[in-house]
């Protein structure tokens, strides 16, 4: 499992911790959980490599997406440079930026979603 934080998040904010230490209760369950590069910004250019080449994803992957980081899971699904996921879960996900100019500068919401792409992400 592979969470992603919401923006301005550390590893240490929210319900991270809290899911991470739920999830090693779990045998043959690895949560990874680290602090993201740019996380004030949380910017796609930054963070697609930072977890498809510092963490890396693959076909038993499954990512967990909160906030601007379940943006970037879904552009993670729409991309075929990415191995398709064993699954993804969005919590509390936006498909526009809500008016944030923050929002807006990550960089996720300047295209139309690919929806029918995100569908064949993922396995699950």
């Amino acid at each position: 499992i592979v969470l992603i934080p919401g923006m301005g998040c550390t590893s240490q904010s929210n319900w991270y911790p809290w899911f991470q230490a739920e999830m090693a209760k779990r045998p043959s369950v690895q949560c990874i959980l680290r602090d993201f590069p740019d996380r004030n910004k949380c910017r796609e250019s930054i963070w697609i490599p930072f977890i498809t080449k510092e963490i890396g994803v693959d076909e038993n992957t499954i990512v967990v997406g909160h906030s601007s980081g379940a943006a970037c899971a879904m552009r993670l699904l729409e991309s075929s440079d990415v191995p398709k996921l064993r699954g993804v879960v969005l919590v509390a996900a936006a498909h526009t930026d809500l008016g944030d100019e923050s929002e807006r500068r990550s960089e996720y919401f300047n295209r139309p979603w690919n929806w029918e792409g995100m569908k064949m992400g993922a396995t699950k």
